[in-house]
């Protein structure tokens, strides 16, 4: 399988408007791999996105993605959904336009979970259905379905909460009979790691908090990392599940601004943890699996 991160930020993405930090001045100036735009992960095998961020549009257009079948979305953050309107542009008819349905629209694809907490705010029946922009399908936790191409696709649910339901964020597992590669681009906290494959090819998955910069300055007061750290992944947790899980390589995502990193920081990083196969990846960055 080939997978491009369309996108490796995150909720903070890089740079930030208005900031001239040490981070956002040479991202503003050289681009990438210094820039990110948000999290978004493209499987060129299946056709299929995994999240539709506010910058879809623009990192579609970067990679000339001519063809997408799919989008599947990981849990109801806006980071996560707000570019969801780019399905208007799949499967466009020509003009004259007679009706607004699509000749051949996505599927998009998530949770029952997911598809309550965001149908009222995206007004998806009015905005998606009734328009014919796009067809919506569930996929529970543990569940597979067959994709184009000869991909398969498994879910892989996660609460948001200790208590909340299990499909409330969903990593996505890709596997075309001869590697397997699991998408979980965000909240992996209270993932339960007995649920993921145990011959894992690839793991696309978030970074996790940083508590300091690169020169030991606090990122966080004390009183919101403590805060923080009871329902978000940091980065030494994220590290303990990679080496419960042992998948042969691991790129990590969803790399926030705020974690206040340059690219050469970042790769002396993961040569520090080199025995666990991980690297922090970067826009438009091409993954052969």
């Amino acid at each position: 399988m080939e997978i491009t991160l369309l996108g490796s930020g995150g909720d903070s993405q890089t740079p930030m408007p208005t900031c001239d930090c040490r981070v956002c001045e040479p991202a503003r100036e050289k681009g990438v791999p210094h820039a990110r735009y948000g999290n978004s992960t493209l499987v060129r095998d299946a056709n299929a996105v995994v999240d539709a961020p506010e910058s879809i549009w623009a990192m579609l257009n970067r990679e000339d993605v001519m063809d997408l079948d799919y989008i599947f979305v990981s849990h109801h953050h806006v980071d996560h959904v707000g570019g969801l309107r780019v399905v208007q542009a799949i499967g466009r008819p020509d003009y004259p336009l007679e009706n607004w349905d699509n000749v051949d629209p996505a599927t998009v694809v998530m949770s029952e979970t997911t598809y309550d907490r965001i149908a009222e705010s995206l007004d998806i029946e009015a905005q998606y259905d009734d328009r014919g922009y796009a067809e919506f399908e569930f996929l529970a936790d543990g569940e597979t379905m067959a994709l184009d191409g000869g991909v398969e696709v498994t879910g892989v649910g996660a609460p948001l909460d200790p208590s909340g339901p299990e499909d409330a964020a969903m990593g996505y597992c890709f596997s075309d009979g001869e590697s397997k590669a699991l998408v979980s681009p965000d909240e992996t906290t209270f993932l339960d790691l007995t649920k993921v494959p145990d011959d894992l090819d690839l793991w696309v998955k978030e970074c996790g908090m940083f508590r300091e910069t690169p020169d030991g300055d606090p990122i966080l007061s004390d009183e919101l990392w403590s805060e923080e750290r009871d329902h978000q992944t940091t980065f030494d947790q994220t590290l303990e599940q990679i080496r419960t899980v042992e998948p042969d390589r691991t790129v990590f995502t969803e790399i926030e601004e705020i974690y206040r990193r340059r690219p050469d920081e970042y790769a002396e990083l993961a040569r520090e943890y080199a025995d666990l196969g991980v690297e922090f990846g970067r826009d438009g960055m091409k993954i052969e699996v």
